[in-house]
């Protein structure tokens, strides 16, 4: 069920300051008039699909978040951002021999933990 606009521009205004962007900034990006992009945050009006598009781009938020409202439990790529960004840095600063050892042991341990019943999970 696609949610209203006034919870949409909600969403937007939310993915936006969390995102530690500013209005004027997010319009630029955009490539719209500051007051345009004021009206999509506000639920003056509805965005348009490619400005939509873009914000979750910008954001980092899953395009149906911003639709539907849904959120995935398993979208570690917003929730855990910022540890992301950390872990990729550091692996692009290893060598390549280091960098796919760190990856084999990551996803053994990761299947590992996933192979347990769930009231043995850490």
């Amino acid at each position: 069920m696609v949610i209203s606009t006034a919870r949409m521009a909600q969403r937007i205004r939310e993915a936006r300051e969390f995102s530690k962007i500013t209005q004027v900034d997010m319009a630029k990006r955009l490539n719209v008039a500051r007051q345009t992009y004021l009206d999509v945050e506000s639920g003056k009006t509805d965005p348009k699909i490619l400005a939509l598009i873009t914000i979750a781009e910008i954001t980092g938020r899953p395009f149906n978040w911003f639709i539907y409202g849904e959120t995935d439990e398993r979208d570690i790529a917003f929730s855990h951002r910022d540890d992301l960004a950390a872990l990729t840095s550091l692996l692009s600063q290893l060598p390549q021999v280091a960098r796919q050892t760190v990856m084999d042991n990551a996803l053994s341990i990761a299947e590992y933990l996933v192979s347990l019943s769930p009231d043995k999970r850490v």
